[in-house]
């Protein structure tokens, strides 16, 4: 019989330690996490993996924890298939503009083809983006198609849905939005116009009447399309009280009284009026922007003193919690004093609150401290375009892909 020593055992037992096994939750945890470009790549490791990380639990799962890191998507108006679609990670866009005296704004990497249609975005939601075609620009005329596209996972949908129009509807196109409902776990998308709404649920492909507006959407002449911000299971419209769109009507005639935004709640389909802040006291010289930031409802507007304001809604649906986030003479960032009004879009708020990036009509980035209100660094954004051609989204990155029945795709 062998006899092995004890400072052998040791040795042994230390060279051949026992398997350490990770409970599921942590692991669940740890990967909800990550980057979806690195759970794509984990998908190949396995079977179980590939089942796991497509698992709609894990799916909504790194849905909610991906939403505290918001990034931004950029796209034109209406675009074709030679036009890029610029995704861009906010702290980046940040350093770029601390750091350098111009900021490229155009992705080099994310060009989607259309085969030559006409389109534009209605809305983003999830890390879902909703297109439509135009419908004069596809065979029939009278068919407005929709598709849904993952740009995390560089994935487009096959039609989901469509919408056909009367010869009547052409002398008054219905224009649409598209959001979640919370209460069903579906998307919707909604097709308005004067005195009348539809809503199409994802499964059900059918275009239901429901009530329309108390008071339609502002029809704004150009650089804003006014097509519903999603938040909180809500769309929202800038709209002018007590004004048909049909009328002509003066815009210095109007009173601050009449400045509302109207809010569609997805799930029960009712309608809400949230006044301006009490602080908004004088029309503004040009028509208000209805955006939001970090999940806050906000609006801009430029002042007849030449002052750029943005107030931010803290608590959605509360009137009274409407707060001033900034206020500075645009005047300081103009380039000619023959300008009137600088065209400036919010691109950014950070999670802190301390940064907010802009960008503005002659191609050009600003940095603004909102706790030293000032002015931090403006840049050159090279390879962009004009504001009026512009238009901004936040977006999350998501594992989601969704079909015509609104199942989860894996």
């Amino acid at each position: 019989m062998m006899i092995i020593s004890p400072a052998k055992q040791r040795r042994e037992t230390i060279a051949s330690p026992p398997p350490v096994t990770l409970p599921d939750e942590l692991i669940t945890e740890v990967l909800s996490f990550l980057k979806v470009k690195s759970l794509m790549r984990l998908k190949c490791v396995s079977k179980s993996w590939n089942s796991f990380i497509s698992d709609p639990f894990f799916v909504k799962l790194h849905l909610n924890n991906s939403s505290r890191n918001q990034n931004m998507i950029l796209f034109p108006a209406t675009f074709v298939s030679t036009c890029r679609i610029s995704l861009h990670n906010s702290f980046i866009i940040l350093r770029n503009l601390l750091e350098n005296p111009s900021v490229n704004l155009v992705s080099k990497d994310f060009k989607l083809m259309f085969m030559g249609w006409r389109c534009h975005i209605i809305g983003t939601c999830n890390g879902l983006t909703c297109f439509v075609n135009s419908p004069d620009e596809v065979n029939s005329p009278h068919e407005t198609e929709f598709y849904l596209w993952n740009p995390s996972m560089r994935w487009l949908s096959q039609k989901l849905a469509s919408f056909l129009h009367s010869h009547q509807d052409l002398n008054s196109l219905f224009k649409f939005s598209f959001g979640y409902d919370n209460l069903t776990d579906k998307y919707k998308m909604v097709a308005f116009r004067p005195n009348e709404v539809r809503v199409l649920t994802l499964n059900d492909n059918v275009w239901r009447n429901i009530q329309s507006f108390p008071t339609y959407p502002y029809e704004y002449l150009r650089d804003h399309e006014n097509a519903g911000v999603y938040l909180i299971y809500s769309l929202n419209w800038f709209a002018l009280r007590d004004i048909h769109p049909y009328y002509h009507y003066r815009y210095t005639d109007l009173s601050v009284q009449q400045f509302v935004i109207i809010s569609l709640d997805l799930g029960v389909e009712t309608y809400m009026q949230f006044r301006f802040s009490r602080g908004f006291d004088q029309v503004p010289v040009v028509a208000p922007i209805v955006f939001h930031l970090r999940e806050c409802l906000c609006f801009s507007h430029y002042s007849v003193e030449c002052n750029y304001v943005i107030w931010q809604m803290k608590k959605f649906g509360v009137e009274e919690s409407w707060t001033k986030l900034l206020k500075f003479d645009y005047q300081n960032i103009l380039d000619s004093d023959s300008y009137r009004v600088v065209n400036l879009l919010p691109l950014h708020l950070f999670e802190n609150g301390d940064m907010l990036i802009l960008a503005r009509d002659l191609k050009q980035l600003i940095c603004y401290n909102l706790k030293e209100k000032r002015v931090v660094k403006q840049a050159a954004a090279t390879n962009s375009i004009c504001l009026r051609w512009l238009t901004v989204s936040q977006y999350v990155e998501s594992l989601l892909k969704v079909s015509s029945s609104n199942d989860l795709l894996v």
